[in-house]
């Protein structure tokens, strides 16, 4: 009891501890994701490369993990059909409203536009 008072009072440091690694990790997730991608467009078939999957997946972890930008490149992925990825407007959906629910203002240009034209219902 008398340590849960103390977080409270000082400010729990493993919760921030965790937090700051949370975002650390999101951020070289996301730095491994933008390597496979550089890597991807040197090659002549993009869309079979194991290299999209690797990226895909790198931004799929750092945007589990709250990362904005990465959220909003899974939107895009998964709108466009990109990163090996098949075209899934509910998962497009969700991403992109993760993002812009953020701040994002790209995610909610494209959420913006792809109400418009009804790809979301």
């Amino acid at each position: 009891m008398l340590v849960h008072i103390l977080n409270r009072f000082l400010g729990d440091s493993t919760s921030r501890y965790a937090f700051e690694k949370n975002v650390s990790e999101a951020s070289l997730e996301k730095s491994q994701a933008h390597d496979f991608e550089s890597k991807n467009s040197f090659q002549e078939t993009p869309s079979d490369s194991v290299d999209n999957r690797n990226a895909m997946w790198c931004y799929l972890r750092a945007a589990l993990r709250g990362d904005q930008e990465a959220q909003y490149k899974m939107g895009l992925s998964y709108l466009n059909g990109q990163l090996g990825l098949d075209r899934s407007y509910s998962h497009a959906e969700k991403w992109l409203e993760q993002a812009a629910h953020q701040g994002h203002s790209h995610a909610k240009e494209e959420l913006k536009k792809a109400y418009d034209e009804l790809a979301f219902s």
